[in-house]
């Protein structure tokens, strides 16, 4: 068969063809197959990259897992440690508990507590040791160990420290075990001390032996005053029918009047001080006067007995009240005498109206009192130097207290302010009438003479 040139050129073109159809197949496939091999690298590279980050997110787990771990080893050890402590705290509190009821049994006292509405509650077993009766019914049945005198104040003092939240301080008699009546100091403060009260832990302390020393101490000196007053009368009447002698003998019997002065300077304070501490207070007997005329006669009196020193008087304002004059010039003699004995150069007493009340102060130069002793200035018996000149012991260590007294009978007020450079002022406020002053503690009646 004659093949003709036309059909195997086609037939040429046919097979290129087909060739080239095989070959951009095959290029295809082979794209296909590398783009399936980049997908399957990219697909193996997240792969390792989410392994990675699986590792280091378990490696960040495990340091956690670990640091958990020390933590909690270490907070086993602090607790142990802790526990521990607590039960060596926990003995030693209860070994403290036991000292503190030893020394409580021993002490004769009682702690009791109350609830924050002011209901006590007593030991019953202590309470009958300390006052061989047992405590009564109800909330106040514990009152009834108290004296008949001292059940209204007790009731009245612990009600108010209640009502306001205040500590509770209340000196009173109770029944004795051995019988009678025991002196006792009852306190309590409330818990928590600030804020809502919780509850209240008190005390009840026999202070009977102290209480009793004391009144035997205060009774022996107003007796002591007291009886000392008719020999030294019989020598100052002795020394008046001798004052007309001359010679060496008129010396001789003007010492002794100096002498039978301060003696019965000491005795007035004595009985004084007997009056303050057993008679309920110095006695005052209010009357209208004139405090500018008081406290010339105070100033003459003062200048004529110590010539070398200069006291200057001033008065301001309205100075007329209601007054005992006798113990306000006591008083202010007292402070112009305090004043010449530790002060130097010039005293200055000032008398000022101020509206309801007058003010009266004594102003010395010299040393500063140390401020140790301001605390306990007005207390008495404390022999002291207040600074200034050398002081000339003429008394008791009693002036103080008794101006206190004898002002706070009037219901004012006295204070002292001293410092170096500016030198010692004493001021004293009264009211223009007596106001009566309240005793916080019952105090025996004392028969004394009349003040000299």
């Amino acid at each position: 068969m004659i093949r003709r040139a036309g059909d195997d050129q086609l037939e040429d073109r046919t097979l290129w063809i087909t060739a080239r159809e095989i070959a951009v197949a095959k290029r295809d496939q082979e794209l296909a197959e590398r783009e399936e091999l980049l997908q399957l690298r990219e697909r193996a590279l997240d792969a390792r990259s989410e392994a990675d980050d699986a590792r280091a997110e378990r490696e960040h787990l495990l340091g956690q897992v670990r640091a958990a771990n020390e933590k909690l080893v270490t907070a086993i050890v602090e607790a142990e440690q802790l526990a521990d402590e607590a039960n060596a705290a926990r003995a030693q509190a209860d070994h403290n508990e036991e000292r503190f009821r030893s020394l409580v049994y021993t002490s004769s006292a009682i702690v009791w507590q109350a609830t924050s509405s002011g209901r006590v509650q007593v030991d019953r077993d202590a309470w009958r040791r300390f006052t061989g009766v047992d405590p009564g019914a109800g909330d106040w049945g514990w009152l009834e160990a108290v004296h008949a005198n001292d059940q209204g104040r007790v009731r009245d003092a612990w009600a108010e420290a209640v009502a306001t939240a205040t500590p509770y301080s209340c000196q009173h008699q109770i029944r004795a075990r051995a019988g009678g009546y025991a002196s006792v100091v009852a306190r309590a403060v409330p818990i928590p001390a600030t804020g809502t009260v919780r509850e209240w832990i008190g005390m009840i302390t026999d202070v009977t032996d102290r209480v009793r020393v004391e009144q035997a101490r205060e009774l022996f000196i107003g007796i002591l005053g007291h009886d000392l007053r008719n020999p030294l009368s019989a020598i100052l009447m002795g020394v008046e029918l001798l004052g007309d002698l001359a010679g060496p003998e008129a010396s001789i019997v003007a010492r002794i009047a100096r002498s039978a002065n301060r003696i019965e300077v000491m005795i007035r304070d004595l009985l004084d001080f007997a009056r303050g501490r057993l008679a309920g207070g110095i006695p005052v007997a209010p009357r209208r006067c004139d405090l500018r005329a008081l406290c010339n006669e105070a100033v003459a009196e003062m200048t004529q007995a110590h010539p070398e020193r200069a006291i200057r008087f001033e008065a301001h304002g309205h100075l007329h009240g209601q007054w005992d004059p006798d113990r306000v010039e006591q008083v202010v003699s007292n402070l112009i005498g305090n004043a010449i004995a530790h002060g130097v150069g010039a005293i200055g007493l000032v008398a000022c109206d101020e509206g309801d009340e007058v003010v009266i102060t004594v102003h010395n130069e010299g040393a500063a009192i140390p401020a140790a002793m301001l605390a306990t200035l007005f207390e008495p018996f404390t022999a002291r130097d207040l600074g200034g000149a050398p002081a000339k012991r003429v008394g008791l260590g009693l002036g103080l207290y008794i101006a206190s007294e004898i002002v706070h009978a009037h219901g004012g007020t006295i204070s002292v302010d001293s410092a170096e450079g500016t030198g010692t002022t004493f001021t004293l406020r009264l009211p223009r009438a007596v106001r009566p002053r309240q005793r916080t503690t019952t105090q025996r009646d004392l028969v004394l003479g009349p003040s000299s």
